[in-house]
């Protein structure tokens, strides 16, 4: 758990908001909302006051939603599918060659537009737990 959450809290350190002044340069970090599922790693303390830390918001997740975070239903399943297979020397080939693949998937409009779409599903079924969509 200890290395998920140094992990994570590299990858909004470095990663996160480095992109975010690149691609929106001149909007404050603390104007965008961070969501992430209930996952122990993301409701961690630490974790916790990292996002803090960093100026972000945070969007409150249900308790009992399925995927309705990002990386949850798009990104995650594109890493899987292209690192299946693939065997690693170290401990640190896998966060960089997750890193590349993050940033060459163009994802942000089209999940987007799909995030909306599980949360208005989500209040249609007052926070209930729902089928896949």
């Amino acid at each position: 758990m200890l290395k998920l959450h140094y992990i994570l809290t590299q990858v909004l350190r470095r990663d996160l908001v480095d992109t975010l002044r690149k691609k929106r340069p001149g909007i404050p970090v603390e104007h965008f909302l961070l969501h992430m599922d209930n996952a122990s790693s993301h409701t961690a303390a630490a974790t916790q006051l990292e996002i803090r830390v960093l100026g972000f918001r945070s969007v409150q997740h249900p308790p009992y939603s399925p995927d309705l975070a990002p990386f949850d239903f798009a990104i995650f399943s594109v890493i899987k599918q292209q690192q299946k297979g693939q065997r690693f020397d170290s401990l640190s080939e896998l966060p960089r060659t997750t890193s590349a693949i993050v940033k060459k998937y163009a994802w942000y409009e089209d999940i987007f537009r799909h995030w909306v779409y599980r949360h208005r599903r989500c209040i249609e079924c007052n926070g209930a737990y729902f089928e896949k969509l």
